[in-house]
Parts: C-alpha cells; structure tokens; sequence
C-alpha cells in the first residue's frame, strides 16, 4: 500500500487544481497528447507527484493506493497520445481494422467508450470502427456528438460509422416479422467492408480498390474489454490452441491468405445441421464431423485477412437470414458464419486462449487465470503484466461475476455510468481471495458459494472489470468535469 504524507498530498492536490484550470481553459478542442503534455510537464515542474494523486479506499475501507488517470498515463501503464501515428501500422507493415456492430441503444454507448478506452490503455495498433445499425436520425446525431466529444479525444484512429438497420427479419415471401438485432453483425460489417475509405469497394470490378497488402480485419464484440493488443501471429509460448483430439494437431502460427483464426467456442459441429442451406454444391458438404471440430468452431474475435473477411462476411450476410429462419433463436448468426467459412473453403485456425467469457466454459484462456498465485490475481486483473502473468487477449463480459460483496452485471450497469455525477464502481477489497469472500452474490440478498478455481476465476475478473469502468470513468471526468462536480466516490453497487 503506497500512503501519502499529508504535506506531499496537498502538494498533489493543488497540482491537479492547477492541471484541471489549465484543462478548463482550453478544452473545446483538447486532445489527449494536449492532456497528457500537461500533467507530464506539471509532473516534471513538482506540482503533480506520481502515487500520490488520488488515494482511495474500497468499501471495504482498504488502501489500494493510486488509480488514476494522471497516474497511469505517467507511469505509461496507459496510452501515450504522442505516438498514435506510430500506432497506425505494426512494425511488420501490418494494418489491423478492429471493428464491432451495434446499434444505438444507451448500453452499447457506454460499452462502446469502454471498449474503446480499453484499446487505447494496451496501445492496440490499427483502426477501430464501431458500425452502429439502425440509428434515427436523432440518435445517429446523439451518437456522433457524443463519439467526437468523447472517443475522438482518445484517438483520431477510432471512429464510428453508421449504417442502415439490418436487424428486420422476414419470412420467405418478404413480409416483416419481427427483428433479430444480431443481423446487424454480418450485414453491417459487410457494410463497412464495401462503403469505408478504408478499402474502396467498388462493385462493377468486385473488388477493393485501395486495400493495402498486408490488411487484417478483427471482428469483436461490444461488451468486450482488450486485456492485451489483438494480433495476427500467435507464435507465442502462452498461446493455446483447441486440440480435441488425444493426437497432436499441427497448427499454423500467422494469420495470412487462406488462414483466418476465431476463439474457440462451445458449439462442437452443430452449425452443420444447416449445411443444406449452402446448396447443393457447396464445399460445406465435403467437411466432415472432424474438421468441423477442429476448424469451423469459433466465434469473435474473427480474424483473417482483408480479402478472405470480405469472402466470408458476404457469404455470412447471405446465409444468416436462412440459418436464422431454420433455428430463430441466439447462435444462428454464429453458426451462419462458420457455414459462410465452411462454404468458402476457409478452415480457421482455432484458438483457446484469446479470451475469457463464463467462468466454466471449456475451450477459454481460463488456465492462465488459474496459473496466477492467489495474492496476485486481484493485480494481475487490475494493472495486467503480460511478462509476468500472461493473459487472454479479450475479457467478454456477458456473464455475472461477483466475489464477496461485489458483482458486476453489464445488465445492472446504468446507462449514465460515464458522466460527471454517477459515482464510481464498489471494488473488491485487499481480502479478495479470503475464504470468507469464496462467494458470488445474486440479487436478493442470495449466495452462491464458490469452489476454489470458480472464486478465483471470479475475482480475477471481478477485479478486472470493476477497476477498468472506473479508470473510464475517471478519464471521463478529467476531460469533462470541473472538479468540484466530478463524483470520485466508490460507492455504486449494483446490489443495491
């Protein structure tokens, strides 16, 4: 725990009054390296001190010591602004476009900004788009006012792009019946692929026109969190494959022309139960049980190469109405997609560890969680060290998580999360891994006791999520809020 002597706090404190006037002054057309040149140069003049800026305690009355915005970017835990044209390509040329669908609807707005805030604290490379589907036209103006106000400052790599709604669903003679918001994924990253600058789609020639060499397209979801950069080579040690089979499987390491990567999940084959609805000359039909396991079990993050996303998601985009008639329920626009692979002749290279969602699903990065020592797990969520504790890539976030006192539910989350007012998020305490803590809570005052791997799990994740909404908040404030207005306070439960 890191204490502040009380001299040295009023020090910090009158720094960041100083910094907060300065921000106040200026801040119509603010930037982030605008930001952070301040607090640096504040930082390098004494009147801010880094690990004495914002001490806080949990609800459970324990010194954590300093997460703050100010503190993160100093300590380069966050994103450094001055290097975002450096951002734009990896260092092997690679160009990476991240994208997700939404629609307009208050929760995707703030998982949105939190998804973007993610990327821009590990540095992700490339662009990240989010498409939003389906907006009126007074919420495509809310949406934009509230992207350029609010996720342009991050970087001038995010943007938002908005696209027709996608999500009406309609019987076989073209009548309306009803909508499937999960169309909006396939239709609209279509959209982007064919209607963005970024590759110049042009249909008289059934090509791109300006897709560079070496182009990656990432589809994610938007209640994910990035816990480390998404990327095309998983030739590293903490990479872990979906192997099904007692045999060894030989697993290509890059993604490149002809080979795509998805995480692993939980559906085995049974997206072939609609392999009729390829035709009867689809390539689909020469797959077997096998490598349908092995090669077509995956959902977000897909990965692959421009061109061959572009093959895919048109063919996805064809068949998804189709599935989603034989099966009109959740999944259909996942097993679409492994069918518009199949039907290519994409197999994907199928890995585990990229990302972690329920916290008993099989196929997910959950081993590296367990592998942390109990002291460190609620940290290694906090403040990841890849060196020391590798992680997933993507915290999905579609479950309940709870340990002690604390749960978190997307679904509880309130949509003002990010203003000026709403307080921050309850954090497990110091005792996270406490026995006594070995519990989820549930509304109703309920417990769920935990077996030793689930409390892990659950902490981890707990601590991860709570800490990361909060640093979003934070950096909302600082860019938004005078500090007399700007609620600090840890004290939002979701139980309550």
């Amino acid at each position: 725990d890191q204490r502040a002597p009380a001299a040295l706090k009023e020090v910090a404190i009158k720094g960041r009054e100083d910094t907060k006037n300065k921000l106040k002054a200026s801040k119509e057309n603010k930037t982030v390296s605008d930001v952070i040149s301040i607090v640096q140069n504040s930082s390098a003049a004494g009147k801010i001190q880094p690990n004495v800026l914002d001490i806080h305690k949990d609800n459970n009355g324990t010194d954590h010591g300093i997460r703050s915005l100010e503190e993160s970017v100093i300590n380069g835990h966050g994103f450094q602004p001055a290097d975002d044209n450096k951002l734009k390509v990896a260092e092997d040329g690679t160009t990476f476009y991240t994208v997700f669908s939404t629609d307009c609807n208050s929760s995707q707005q703030w998982e949105s900004y939190l998804l973007f805030f993610s990327a821009m604290r590990i540095k992700q490379t490339g662009f990240i788009t989010r498409i939003a589907s389906g907006c009126t036209d007074e919420q495509m103006r809310e949406a934009r006012k509230w992207h350029d106000e609010h996720i342009a400052v991050m970087s001038s790599r995010f943007k938002i792009l908005f696209t027709p709604k996608f999500s009406g669903i309609k019987d076989e003679n073209g009548r309306s019946k009803g909508n499937y918001k999960y169309f909006n994924k396939p239709f609209g990253v279509k959209y982007y692929l064919e209607n963005s600058s970024d590759f110049g789609w042009d249909e008289t020639l059934g090509k791109m026109t300006t897709i560079k060499d070496k182009s990656i397209v990432i589809i994610i979801d938007p209640d994910m969190i990035l816990l480390r950069p998404l990327t095309n080579d998983f030739s590293g040690d903490s990479v872990k494959f979906w192997s099904p089979f007692h045999k060894k499987i030989e697993r290509k390491k890059k993604v490149e022309p002809g080979t795509p990567f998805g995480q692993t999940y939980g559906f085995s084959h049974n997206w072939m139960k609609f392999i009729e609805i390829a035709g009867p000359d689809s390539p689909a039909r020469q797959v077997d049980e096998r490598t349908a396991d092995l090669h077509y079990q995956v959902g977000p993050p897909y990965i692959a190469t421009a061109l061959d996303m572009h093959s895919i998601v048109r063919r996805w985009a064809e068949l998804v109405p189709k599935v989603h008639r034989a099966k009109p329920e959740l999944m259909s626009e996942m097993y679409a997609y492994c069918l518009a692979a199949a039907d290519m002749g994409l197999p994907h290279e199928v890995v585990d560890s990229m990302m972690l969602s329920s916290d008993d699903a099989y196929g997910e990065g959950w081993d590296m969680i367990d592998n942390i020592p109990d002291s460190e797990v609620c940290s290694s969520g906090i403040t990841p060290h890849q060196s020391l504790h590798p992680l997933p890539t993507v915290l999905h976030y579609c479950q309940n998580y709870g340990v002690g006192d604390v749960l978190f539910s997307k679904y509880l989350i309130p949509s003002d999360i990010f203003t000026c007012q709403k307080p921050l998020l309850i954090e497990p305490g110091d005792d996270v891994m406490s026995p006594d803590n070995a519990y989820k809570p549930k509304l109703g005052g309920q417990k769920l006791e935990l077996k030793p791997n689930m409390h892990k799990r659950n902490a981890f994740v707990t601590c991860a999520i709570t800490s990361i909404v909060n640093e979003a908040s934070l950096f909302f404030k600082l860019h938004n809020c005078d500090e007399a207005e700007a609620n600090k306070e840890r004290t939002l439960n979701l139980l309550a």
